[in-house]
Protein backbone atom coordinates (compact mmCIF):
# COMPACT_ATOMS: atom_id res chain seq x y z
CA UNK A 1 0.00 0.00 0.00
CA UNK A 2 2.95 2.06 0.77
CA UNK A 3 4.30 1.48 -2.68
CA UNK A 4 1.22 2.44 -4.76
CA UNK A 5 0.56 5.79 -2.43
CA UNK A 6 4.42 6.72 -3.05
CA UNK A 7 4.28 5.53 -7.07
CA UNK A 8 0.73 7.43 -7.73
CA UNK A 9 0.09 10.03 -5.07
CA UNK A 10 3.23 11.53 -4.17
CA UNK A 11 5.49 11.40 -7.48
CA UNK A 12 2.79 12.06 -9.49
CA UNK A 13 2.09 15.82 -10.08
CA UNK A 14 -1.32 17.19 -9.22
CA UNK A 15 -3.43 17.75 -12.53
CA UNK A 16 -3.57 21.40 -11.99
CA UNK A 17 0.00 20.97 -12.28
CA UNK A 18 0.22 18.67 -15.42
CA UNK A 19 -2.89 21.45 -17.39
CA UNK A 20 -0.28 24.16 -16.69
CA UNK A 21 2.94 22.49 -18.68
CA UNK A 22 1.42 23.09 -21.46
CA UNK A 23 -1.98 25.01 -21.02
CA UNK A 24 -5.43 25.01 -23.50
CA UNK A 25 -4.64 28.58 -24.20
CA UNK A 26 -1.25 27.62 -25.43
CA UNK A 27 -3.23 25.38 -28.20
CA UNK A 28 -6.36 27.69 -28.88
CA UNK A 29 -4.55 31.12 -29.59
CA UNK A 30 -1.97 29.45 -32.18
CA UNK A 31 -4.74 27.52 -33.81
CA UNK A 32 -7.14 30.27 -34.02
CA UNK A 33 -4.46 32.83 -35.13
CA UNK A 34 -3.74 30.47 -37.89
CA UNK A 35 -6.94 29.32 -39.45
CA UNK A 36 -8.05 33.14 -39.03
CA UNK A 37 -4.71 34.17 -40.89
CA UNK A 38 -5.53 31.59 -43.91
CA UNK A 39 -9.34 32.75 -44.33
CA UNK A 40 -8.41 36.70 -44.32
CA UNK A 41 -5.32 35.87 -46.83
CA UNK A 42 -7.22 33.84 -48.75
CA UNK A 43 -9.88 36.13 -48.92
CA UNK A 44 -8.61 39.37 -49.52
CA UNK A 45 -6.16 37.21 -52.05
CA UNK A 46 -8.55 35.07 -53.93
CA UNK A 47 -7.37 34.95 -57.16
CA UNK A 48 -3.79 33.86 -55.94
CA UNK A 49 -4.60 32.27 -52.36
CA UNK A 50 -2.23 28.72 -51.65
CA UNK A 51 -3.97 25.53 -53.10
CA UNK A 52 -6.18 23.57 -50.68
CA UNK A 53 -3.69 20.78 -50.09
CA UNK A 54 -1.03 23.57 -48.80
CA UNK A 55 -3.93 24.93 -46.83
CA UNK A 56 -4.65 21.48 -45.49
CA UNK A 57 -0.84 20.84 -44.86
CA UNK A 58 -0.62 23.50 -43.20
CA UNK A 59 -3.80 23.03 -40.63
CA UNK A 60 -2.41 19.82 -39.75
CA UNK A 61 0.58 20.96 -39.23
CA UNK A 62 -0.52 23.50 -36.48
CA UNK A 63 -2.49 21.17 -35.47
CA UNK A 64 -0.31 17.98 -35.05
CA UNK A 65 2.07 20.68 -32.92
CA UNK A 66 -0.25 22.36 -30.60
CA UNK A 67 -3.01 19.88 -29.68
CA UNK A 68 -0.83 16.51 -30.29
CA UNK A 69 2.03 18.19 -28.84
CA UNK A 70 -0.04 19.25 -25.69
CA UNK A 71 -1.27 15.93 -25.38
CA UNK A 72 2.23 14.13 -25.49
CA UNK A 73 3.80 16.76 -22.73
CA UNK A 74 0.79 16.36 -20.29
CA UNK A 75 1.35 12.36 -21.14
CA UNK A 76 4.83 12.77 -20.12
CA UNK A 77 4.72 15.04 -17.44
CA UNK A 78 2.62 12.08 -15.40
CA UNK A 79 5.03 9.63 -16.61
CA UNK A 80 8.20 11.08 -14.94
CA UNK A 81 8.45 7.80 -12.65
CA UNK A 82 9.73 6.20 -15.74
CA UNK A 83 12.96 5.55 -16.37
CA UNK A 84 14.76 7.73 -19.42
CA UNK A 85 15.23 4.43 -21.45
CA UNK A 86 11.58 3.63 -21.33
CA UNK A 87 10.74 7.52 -22.54
CA UNK A 88 13.85 7.17 -25.35
CA UNK A 89 12.32 3.92 -26.40
CA UNK A 90 8.76 6.16 -26.72
CA UNK A 91 10.22 9.06 -28.31
CA UNK A 92 11.83 6.84 -31.28
CA UNK A 93 8.63 5.35 -32.16
CA UNK A 94 7.58 8.43 -32.22
CA UNK A 95 9.63 10.36 -34.54
CA UNK A 96 10.47 7.52 -36.87
CA UNK A 97 7.27 6.62 -37.89
CA UNK A 98 5.77 9.38 -38.99
CA UNK A 99 9.28 10.46 -40.60
CA UNK A 100 9.32 7.43 -42.83
CA UNK A 101 5.58 7.79 -43.88
CA UNK A 102 5.79 11.40 -44.58
CA UNK A 103 9.20 10.51 -46.92
CA UNK A 104 7.24 7.90 -48.57
CA UNK A 105 4.06 10.06 -49.31
CA UNK A 106 6.64 13.03 -50.78
CA UNK A 107 8.12 10.51 -52.57
CA UNK A 108 4.86 9.03 -54.29
CA UNK A 109 3.65 12.42 -54.52
CA UNK A 110 7.06 13.54 -56.64
CA UNK A 111 6.61 10.02 -58.70
CA UNK A 112 3.28 11.09 -59.48
CA UNK A 113 2.88 14.39 -60.67
CA UNK A 114 6.83 14.81 -61.32
CA UNK A 115 7.77 11.79 -63.18
CA UNK A 116 11.25 11.59 -60.59
CA UNK A 117 11.69 11.61 -56.86
CA UNK A 118 12.68 14.83 -56.75
CA UNK A 119 10.16 17.47 -57.67
CA UNK A 120 9.71 21.15 -57.44
CA UNK A 121 12.60 23.11 -56.82
CA UNK A 122 14.97 20.72 -57.39
CA UNK A 123 18.03 22.04 -58.62
CA UNK A 124 20.32 21.39 -55.55
CA UNK A 125 18.42 17.99 -54.92
CA UNK A 126 19.65 16.83 -58.65
CA UNK A 127 23.13 18.48 -57.96
CA UNK A 128 23.76 16.07 -54.80
CA UNK A 129 22.07 13.04 -56.71
CA UNK A 130 24.73 13.29 -59.72
CA UNK A 131 27.71 14.30 -57.45
CA UNK A 132 26.75 11.14 -55.36
CA UNK A 133 26.33 8.80 -58.81
CA UNK A 134 29.80 10.02 -59.84
CA UNK A 135 31.10 9.00 -56.58
CA UNK A 136 29.55 5.77 -56.44
CA UNK A 137 30.75 4.90 -59.92
CA UNK A 138 34.39 5.87 -59.10
CA UNK A 139 34.23 3.84 -56.06
CA UNK A 140 32.38 0.82 -58.33
CA UNK A 141 35.11 1.20 -60.48
CA UNK A 142 37.99 0.95 -58.26
CA UNK A 143 39.14 4.41 -60.39
CA UNK A 144 41.60 5.97 -57.36
CA UNK A 145 42.43 8.53 -59.66
CA UNK A 146 38.70 9.25 -59.93
CA UNK A 147 37.79 9.26 -56.09
CA UNK A 148 41.03 11.76 -55.35
CA UNK A 149 39.79 14.39 -58.15
CA UNK A 150 36.45 14.24 -56.79
CA UNK A 151 37.31 14.76 -53.59
CA UNK A 152 40.24 17.36 -54.11
CA UNK A 153 39.48 19.47 -57.12
CA UNK A 154 35.42 18.49 -58.61
CA UNK A 155 33.21 19.54 -56.00
CA UNK A 156 33.51 22.76 -52.85
CA UNK A 157 34.41 21.81 -49.66
CA UNK A 158 31.29 22.83 -48.28
CA UNK A 159 29.38 20.36 -50.47
CA UNK A 160 32.16 17.78 -50.82
CA UNK A 161 30.83 15.72 -47.02
CA UNK A 162 27.13 15.21 -48.35
CA UNK A 163 27.88 14.39 -52.11
CA UNK A 164 30.44 12.26 -50.53
CA UNK A 165 28.02 10.73 -47.90
CA UNK A 166 25.25 10.23 -50.92
CA UNK A 167 28.45 8.59 -52.99
CA UNK A 168 28.94 5.95 -50.25
CA UNK A 169 25.39 4.91 -49.63
CA UNK A 170 25.01 4.56 -53.75
CA UNK A 171 27.84 2.38 -53.87
CA UNK A 172 25.95 -0.12 -50.68
CA UNK A 173 22.61 0.39 -52.13
CA UNK A 174 23.50 0.05 -55.48
CA UNK A 175 22.11 3.92 -56.00
CA UNK A 176 18.97 3.72 -54.48
CA UNK A 177 17.36 6.62 -53.65
CA UNK A 178 14.97 5.89 -50.97
CA UNK A 179 18.05 3.90 -48.57
CA UNK A 180 19.40 8.07 -48.55
CA UNK A 181 16.16 9.34 -47.14
CA UNK A 182 15.51 6.29 -45.04
CA UNK A 183 18.79 6.71 -43.36
CA UNK A 184 17.58 10.44 -43.63
CA UNK A 185 14.58 9.29 -40.77
CA UNK A 186 17.21 7.55 -38.71
CA UNK A 187 19.31 10.61 -38.30
CA UNK A 188 16.39 12.93 -38.07
CA UNK A 189 14.99 10.41 -34.94
CA UNK A 190 18.49 10.44 -33.52
CA UNK A 191 18.80 13.95 -33.84
CA UNK A 192 15.62 14.50 -31.24
CA UNK A 193 17.40 11.93 -28.80
CA UNK A 194 20.19 14.09 -28.61
CA UNK A 195 18.20 17.10 -28.05
CA UNK A 196 16.18 15.16 -24.97
CA UNK A 197 19.46 14.27 -23.48
CA UNK A 198 21.07 17.73 -23.80
CA UNK A 199 18.72 19.66 -22.51
CA UNK A 200 17.53 17.16 -19.42
CA UNK A 201 21.56 17.20 -18.95
CA UNK A 202 21.20 21.25 -19.04
CA UNK A 203 17.88 21.81 -18.20
CA UNK A 204 16.27 19.50 -16.50
CA UNK A 205 14.42 16.25 -17.12
CA UNK A 206 10.93 18.06 -18.07
CA UNK A 207 12.30 20.67 -19.81
CA UNK A 208 14.13 17.83 -21.69
CA UNK A 209 11.11 15.60 -23.02
CA UNK A 210 9.13 19.46 -24.02
CA UNK A 211 12.03 20.24 -26.12
CA UNK A 212 12.45 16.76 -27.90
CA UNK A 213 8.76 16.49 -28.54
CA UNK A 214 8.97 20.01 -30.40
CA UNK A 215 11.89 18.78 -32.23
CA UNK A 216 9.83 15.18 -32.95
CA UNK A 217 6.36 16.99 -34.15
CA UNK A 218 8.03 20.14 -35.80
CA UNK A 219 7.26 19.07 -39.75
CA UNK A 220 9.94 21.13 -41.66
CA UNK A 221 12.17 18.27 -40.01
CA UNK A 222 9.88 15.59 -41.42
CA UNK A 223 10.02 17.91 -44.74
CA UNK A 224 13.89 17.79 -45.31
CA UNK A 225 14.00 13.49 -44.58
CA UNK A 226 12.23 13.31 -47.89
CA UNK A 227 14.66 15.57 -50.24
CA UNK A 228 17.86 15.22 -51.22
CA UNK A 229 19.34 17.73 -49.40
CA UNK A 230 21.91 18.24 -47.15
CA UNK A 231 20.39 19.69 -44.22
CA UNK A 232 19.04 16.75 -42.11
CA UNK A 233 22.31 15.05 -41.82
CA UNK A 234 23.99 18.79 -40.92
CA UNK A 235 21.94 19.26 -38.10
CA UNK A 236 22.23 15.72 -37.12
CA UNK A 237 26.30 16.43 -36.75
CA UNK A 238 25.67 20.01 -35.30
CA UNK A 239 23.79 18.32 -32.52
CA UNK A 240 25.96 15.61 -31.59
CA UNK A 241 28.84 17.44 -31.52
CA UNK A 242 27.14 20.44 -29.14
CA UNK A 243 25.69 16.85 -27.02
CA UNK A 244 29.42 15.45 -27.36
CA UNK A 245 31.46 18.62 -26.28
CA UNK A 246 28.50 19.47 -23.16
CA UNK A 247 29.38 15.95 -21.99
CA UNK A 248 32.91 16.01 -22.40
CA UNK A 249 32.91 19.30 -20.52
CA UNK A 250 30.61 18.35 -17.79
CA UNK A 251 31.93 14.66 -17.64
CA UNK A 252 33.93 13.99 -13.91
CA UNK A 253 36.13 11.29 -15.48
CA UNK A 254 38.01 13.73 -18.00
CA UNK A 255 40.84 12.88 -20.76
CA UNK A 256 42.32 14.92 -22.95
CA UNK A 257 41.47 12.17 -25.51
CA UNK A 258 38.09 13.21 -25.36
CA UNK A 259 38.30 16.15 -26.85
CA UNK A 260 39.81 14.91 -29.90
CA UNK A 261 36.52 13.36 -31.47
CA UNK A 262 34.83 16.03 -30.72
CA UNK A 263 36.46 18.42 -32.34
CA UNK A 264 36.60 15.92 -35.63
CA UNK A 265 32.76 15.87 -35.15
CA UNK A 266 33.16 19.79 -35.97
CA UNK A 267 35.66 19.74 -38.63
CA UNK A 268 33.38 17.22 -40.52
CA UNK A 269 30.34 20.34 -40.08
CA UNK A 270 32.64 22.25 -42.47
CA UNK A 271 32.07 19.73 -45.34
CA UNK A 272 28.29 20.21 -44.89
CA UNK A 273 28.65 24.62 -44.52
CA UNK A 274 31.57 25.70 -43.45
CA UNK A 275 30.93 28.91 -41.92
CA UNK A 276 28.67 26.36 -39.91
CA UNK A 277 31.91 24.80 -38.83
CA UNK A 278 33.82 27.85 -37.76
CA UNK A 279 30.83 28.60 -35.33
CA UNK A 280 31.00 25.33 -33.83
CA UNK A 281 35.14 25.50 -33.10
CA UNK A 282 34.71 28.93 -32.13
CA UNK A 283 31.63 28.61 -30.10
CA UNK A 284 33.57 25.86 -28.38
CA UNK A 285 37.00 27.68 -27.29
CA UNK A 286 33.97 30.47 -25.86
CA UNK A 287 32.39 27.54 -24.03
CA UNK A 288 35.85 27.00 -22.60
CA UNK A 289 36.87 30.52 -21.37
CA UNK A 290 33.40 31.84 -20.23
CA UNK A 291 31.44 28.54 -18.63
CA UNK A 292 30.73 29.09 -14.85
CA UNK A 293 33.73 27.30 -12.79
CA UNK A 294 30.36 25.28 -11.45
CA UNK A 295 30.36 23.67 -14.80
CA UNK A 296 34.13 23.36 -15.98
CA UNK A 297 36.71 23.15 -13.97
CA UNK A 298 39.88 25.49 -14.19
CA UNK A 299 42.46 22.69 -15.00
CA UNK A 300 39.61 21.03 -17.86
CA UNK A 301 39.88 24.54 -19.07
CA UNK A 302 43.51 24.93 -20.15
CA UNK A 303 43.50 20.98 -21.24
CA UNK A 304 40.61 21.64 -23.35
CA UNK A 305 41.50 25.20 -24.48
CA UNK A 306 44.90 23.77 -25.47
CA UNK A 307 43.77 20.80 -27.61
CA UNK A 308 41.08 22.64 -29.13
CA UNK A 309 43.40 25.87 -30.49
CA UNK A 310 45.92 23.38 -31.06
CA UNK A 311 43.47 21.03 -33.40
CA UNK A 312 41.52 23.97 -34.87
CA UNK A 313 44.73 25.09 -36.24
CA UNK A 314 45.78 21.65 -37.55
CA UNK A 315 42.56 20.26 -39.00
CA UNK A 316 40.83 23.97 -40.23
CA UNK A 317 43.34 26.60 -39.96
CA UNK A 318 42.85 27.84 -43.09
CA UNK A 319 39.54 27.27 -43.40
CA UNK A 320 38.63 29.75 -40.56
CA UNK A 321 41.07 32.36 -42.27
CA UNK A 322 39.69 32.08 -45.70
CA UNK A 323 35.73 32.19 -44.24
CA UNK A 324 36.36 35.20 -41.79
CA UNK A 325 38.12 37.08 -44.46
CA UNK A 326 35.07 35.76 -46.78
CA UNK A 327 32.62 37.13 -44.01
CA UNK A 328 34.08 40.53 -43.77
CA UNK A 329 34.67 40.85 -47.44
CA UNK A 330 30.72 40.09 -47.91
CA UNK A 331 29.73 42.42 -44.61
CA UNK A 332 32.08 45.86 -45.87
CA UNK A 333 31.33 44.94 -49.99
CA UNK A 334 27.50 45.15 -49.07
CA UNK A 335 27.09 41.73 -50.89
CA UNK A 336 23.93 41.40 -48.47
CA UNK A 337 22.56 44.63 -49.84
CA UNK A 338 23.37 43.86 -53.50
CA UNK A 339 21.45 40.54 -53.22
CA UNK A 340 18.51 41.85 -52.09
CA UNK A 341 18.30 44.66 -54.89
CA UNK A 342 18.84 41.63 -57.27
CA UNK A 343 15.90 40.22 -55.86
CA UNK A 344 13.95 43.17 -56.15
CA UNK A 345 14.85 43.37 -60.11
CA UNK A 346 15.03 39.41 -61.16
CA UNK A 347 11.86 38.15 -62.96
CA UNK A 348 8.67 37.68 -60.65
CA UNK A 349 11.36 40.08 -58.00
CA UNK A 350 9.93 42.15 -54.82
CA UNK A 351 10.65 45.75 -55.06
CA UNK A 352 10.36 45.91 -51.41
CA UNK A 353 13.28 43.83 -50.82
CA UNK A 354 16.29 46.14 -51.40
CA UNK A 355 14.86 47.57 -48.12
CA UNK A 356 15.97 44.39 -46.48
CA UNK A 357 18.73 43.79 -45.13
CA UNK A 358 20.71 42.73 -41.71
CA UNK A 359 19.61 45.79 -39.55
CA UNK A 360 15.77 44.48 -40.44
CA UNK A 361 16.67 40.64 -40.07
CA UNK A 362 18.29 40.92 -36.97
CA UNK A 363 15.10 41.78 -34.57
CA UNK A 364 13.60 39.37 -36.20
CA UNK A 365 16.26 36.57 -36.73
CA UNK A 366 14.39 34.37 -33.84
CA UNK A 367 11.13 34.20 -35.73
CA UNK A 368 11.12 34.40 -39.71
CA UNK A 369 10.67 33.32 -41.89
CA UNK A 370 6.63 34.51 -41.79
CA UNK A 371 4.32 31.83 -43.94
CA UNK A 372 3.63 32.17 -47.49
CA UNK A 373 0.14 32.13 -47.82
CA UNK A 374 0.03 33.16 -50.95
CA UNK A 375 0.73 31.96 -54.69
CA UNK A 376 2.15 35.04 -56.91
CA UNK A 377 3.67 32.76 -59.12
CA UNK A 378 4.34 29.04 -59.76
CA UNK A 379 8.03 27.98 -57.45
CA UNK A 380 7.30 28.62 -54.42
CA UNK A 381 5.90 25.35 -53.15
CA UNK A 382 8.58 24.77 -50.68
CA UNK A 383 7.02 27.56 -48.85
CA UNK A 384 3.52 27.12 -49.22
CA UNK A 385 4.09 23.37 -48.36
CA UNK A 386 5.98 24.42 -45.01
CA UNK A 387 3.93 27.43 -44.19
CA UNK A 388 2.17 25.76 -41.46
CA UNK A 389 6.14 24.70 -39.71
CA UNK A 390 7.24 28.33 -40.31
CA UNK A 391 3.84 29.61 -38.54
CA UNK A 392 4.37 27.18 -35.88
CA UNK A 393 8.01 28.83 -35.95
CA UNK A 394 7.08 32.03 -35.66
CA UNK A 395 4.86 31.60 -32.13
CA UNK A 396 7.30 29.63 -30.06
CA UNK A 397 10.01 31.81 -30.76
CA UNK A 398 7.98 34.15 -28.12
CA UNK A 399 9.48 31.47 -25.65
CA UNK A 400 13.00 30.95 -27.26
CA UNK A 401 13.82 34.56 -26.61
CA UNK A 402 11.91 34.95 -23.51
CA UNK A 403 13.99 31.86 -22.39
CA UNK A 404 17.47 33.56 -22.93
CA UNK A 405 16.46 36.83 -21.12
CA UNK A 406 15.39 35.30 -18.30
CA UNK A 407 18.97 33.36 -18.34
CA UNK A 408 20.42 36.65 -18.84
CA UNK A 409 18.83 38.38 -15.48
CA UNK A 410 19.06 35.58 -13.40
CA UNK A 411 22.98 34.98 -14.59
CA UNK A 412 22.64 31.64 -15.21
CA UNK A 413 23.31 31.80 -19.21
CA UNK A 414 27.36 30.59 -18.67
CA UNK A 415 25.97 27.34 -17.09
CA UNK A 416 25.06 26.49 -20.69
CA UNK A 417 27.23 28.33 -22.68
CA UNK A 418 27.91 25.89 -25.87
CA UNK A 419 24.41 25.56 -27.15
CA UNK A 420 23.82 29.43 -26.55
CA UNK A 421 26.86 30.38 -28.47
CA UNK A 422 26.70 28.08 -31.24
CA UNK A 423 22.79 29.06 -31.79
CA UNK A 424 23.35 32.58 -31.39
CA UNK A 425 26.83 32.43 -33.18
CA UNK A 426 25.16 30.60 -36.59
CA UNK A 427 22.44 33.25 -36.39
CA UNK A 428 24.39 36.30 -36.16
CA UNK A 429 26.34 35.45 -39.38
CA UNK A 430 22.93 34.29 -40.73
CA UNK A 431 21.50 37.63 -40.07
CA UNK A 432 24.31 39.04 -42.08
CA UNK A 433 24.66 36.66 -45.15
CA UNK A 434 22.05 36.85 -47.81
CA UNK A 435 20.30 33.99 -46.65
CA UNK A 436 18.59 35.31 -43.27
CA UNK A 437 15.12 34.96 -44.99
CA UNK A 438 15.73 31.31 -46.43
CA UNK A 439 14.07 28.87 -43.84
CA UNK A 440 16.26 25.78 -45.12
CA UNK A 441 19.68 27.97 -43.29
CA UNK A 442 18.01 28.31 -40.25
CA UNK A 443 17.94 24.35 -40.05
CA UNK A 444 20.84 23.84 -37.74
CA UNK A 445 19.53 26.12 -35.28
CA UNK A 446 15.99 25.07 -34.42
CA UNK A 447 16.91 22.14 -32.28
CA UNK A 448 18.78 24.68 -29.79
CA UNK A 449 15.42 27.34 -30.78
CA UNK A 450 13.62 24.52 -29.62
CA UNK A 451 15.37 23.30 -26.55
CA UNK A 452 15.36 27.23 -25.24
CA UNK A 453 11.72 27.69 -26.39
CA UNK A 454 11.02 24.42 -23.55
CA UNK A 455 12.56 26.00 -21.05
CA UNK A 456 10.80 29.23 -21.59
CA UNK A 457 7.57 27.56 -21.70
CA UNK A 458 8.30 25.69 -18.43
CA UNK A 459 8.78 29.46 -16.52
CA UNK A 460 6.26 31.02 -18.55
CA UNK A 461 3.54 28.82 -17.36
CA UNK A 462 3.95 29.42 -13.94
CA UNK A 463 2.63 32.82 -13.42
CA UNK A 464 -0.78 33.98 -15.07
CA UNK A 465 1.33 37.18 -16.53
CA UNK A 466 2.81 35.64 -18.72
CA UNK A 467 -0.01 34.69 -20.36
CA UNK A 468 -1.27 38.08 -21.12
CA UNK A 469 2.58 39.03 -22.95
CA UNK A 470 2.08 35.58 -25.29
CA UNK A 471 -1.35 36.99 -26.48
CA UNK A 472 -0.03 40.30 -26.96
CA UNK A 473 2.84 37.96 -29.27
CA UNK A 474 0.10 36.30 -30.95
CA UNK A 475 -1.61 39.12 -31.96
CA UNK A 476 1.92 40.35 -33.48
CA UNK A 477 2.27 37.54 -35.22
CA UNK A 478 -1.25 37.51 -36.44
CA UNK A 479 -0.65 41.00 -38.17
CA UNK A 480 3.06 40.47 -39.43
CA UNK A 481 1.13 37.33 -40.95
CA UNK A 482 -0.93 39.59 -42.68
CA UNK A 483 1.49 42.18 -43.84
CA UNK A 484 3.90 39.31 -44.71
CA UNK A 485 1.08 38.76 -47.51
CA UNK A 486 0.76 41.70 -48.42
CA UNK A 487 4.61 42.68 -48.39
CA UNK A 488 4.60 39.72 -50.89
CA UNK A 489 1.88 40.89 -53.84
CA UNK A 490 2.28 44.60 -53.16
CA UNK A 491 6.05 44.45 -54.00
CA UNK A 492 4.98 42.74 -57.13
CA UNK A 493 2.41 45.25 -58.24
CA UNK A 494 -0.51 42.38 -57.47
CA UNK A 495 -2.67 44.47 -54.56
Amino acid sequence: MNNFRQTYFVNRPPIQIIRNIFPNWLTLYPLSLYITSVAIVSIIYSAYCMPWYYMLSGVVSVIAFFLFGGRLIKETAIDRIRKSQRFERKLFLYAFIPRVLFMLLIYWVFQINYGDAFGFENADTLFYHEQGMEFANALKNNVFTEVWNFATKSIDVADLGYATYVGFVYWLTDNNIIAVRLLKCVWSTLTVLLVYRLAKRNLGEQTGRIAAIFCTLWPNFWYYCAVHLKETEMVFLVVLFVEQADQMLRSRQFTAWKVIPVLLLAASIFTLRTPLGLVALLSLVFSVVMSSSKVVSWGKRIIVGILAIALIGVVAGNQIEEQSRSLIEQVQGGEQQQNMEWRGRRDNGNAFAKYAGASVFAPLIFTIPFPSMVRPFDGQDVQQLLNGGNFVKNIMSCFTIFAIVMLVMTGKWREHILPLSLMLGYLVVLTMSTFAQSERFHQPAMPFEFMFAAYGLSIAVTKPKYKRWFTYWCALMFIACIVWNWFKMAGRGMT
